[in-house]
């Protein structure tokens, strides 16, 4: 099984555990680095910025070679660390610029809303989301190149997989035919196991749509990418595997949300829903993760957020903290 679930460096990519919600291997982000010019892909909140970047030092990747982020989208614990990263990586590298879509720039800039949902579920861990200036972004339009390249003539596409979030990109690193990585943000579910490839959802409320998530995983897969990246969490590797993982995830989404349906049908109380799909997740999150401080109530309340995620897409509750997202980055 080619399934890295450990920071890791395979080639030109770097995968870096955030150390995020101070647990190990629940939230990765990733660097694409010639040893000249770098690029990191999403960074995490505000306070996992001191880890990637002893991350990246150790691995000897100089904090001045890198030319900027490109994020997935716009929630806390992937983009959130933006304006922190930004203030401190001009003075670094006055070049540096986060690249991403318009939507995910509108979203990091009115972060009230998300970030009180947010505190909701994740509490003290969601960090800060100061505002950003216009001057801070290089806007790249959905499924267009960055103007980054590398040595040996890679190029970095903002692929746009919408479905998670209405923003969401996965940026994927070209070579030629070859797409040679995708991170795939989380527009291909999670894996939150060591010694199988087993995949739970990225349904997180109010932007979830389903018709969008199950187009993206079929974008995803005709790019037949090389290396796959999760930010919940490893790398993949290997035609087998990768395909094994889009087969997987879709049948379990597919199931997830009838099953979401048939339980509502049965009693619309969120109590039931949750009690009638809790077999689901069998086997999908390691007993390891049991053994940690705090990771029951992360656990509970993340599969609270994702089935009320798919109830508000089908129109069985509202939105609580924060709107809807209505214009795609288009």
């Amino acid at each position: 099984m080619a399934f890295e679930r450990k920071e890791c460096r395979i080639e030109n990519v770097y995968l870096i555990d955030t150390l995020q919600f101070n647990m190990e291997t629940i939230t990765s982000v990733y660097c694409y680095s010639d040893g000249n010019k770098s690029l990191l892909m999403d960074i995490g909140t505000s306070d996992n910025i001191d880890t990637v970047f002893k991350s990246l030092t150790s691995r000897g990747v100089d904090l001045e070679s890198i030319a900027g982020i490109v994020l997935s989208h716009y929630h806390f614990d992937h983009g959130g660390g933006s304006a922190e990263l930004w203030k401190r990586m001009k003075d670094i590298n006055s070049d540096f610029k986060i690249y991403t879509n318009r939507i995910t720039k509108e979203n990091l800039q009115n972060s009230a809303g998300h970030l009180r949902g947010a505190k909701t579920t994740f509490g003290k861990f969601v960090g800060t989301m100061d505002f950003l200036p216009d001057e801070a972004f290089f806007i790249v339009e959905p499924d267009d190149f960055l103007p980054v390249e590398f040595s040996a003539g890679e190029r970095v596409r903002l692929l746009h997989t919408p479905g998670h979030t209405a923003d969401h990109c996965s940026p994927s690193v070209i070579l030629g035919d070859r797409t040679i990585f995708t991170f795939a943000g989380e527009a291909l579910g999670t894996i939150y196991t060591n010694d199988k490839m087993l995949s739970t959802p990225t349904s997180m409320p109010p932007n979830f749509n389903y018709k969008d998530y199950i187009s993206s995983m079929d974008k995803l897969r005709s790019m037949n990418p090389e290396l796959i990246g999760f930010c919940h969490f490893g790398i993949i590797s290997g035609a087998d595997d990768i395909n094994f993982v889009f087969k997987d995830h879709r049948e379990f989404m597919d199931l997830f949300r009838q099953e979401i349906i048939t339980a509502f049908n049965e009693n619309p109380s969120t109590s039931h829903v949750l009690k009638k799909t809790e077999y689901l997740w069998k086997d999908r999150i390691d007993s390891d993760f049991t053994k940690i401080k705090g990771s029951d109530a992360f656990f509970g309340n993340l599969r609270l957020a994702l089935t009320y995620g798919v109830m508000v897409d089908l129109g069985f509750r509202n939105p609580k903290y924060e709107s809807k997202t209505s214009v795609k980055p288009e």
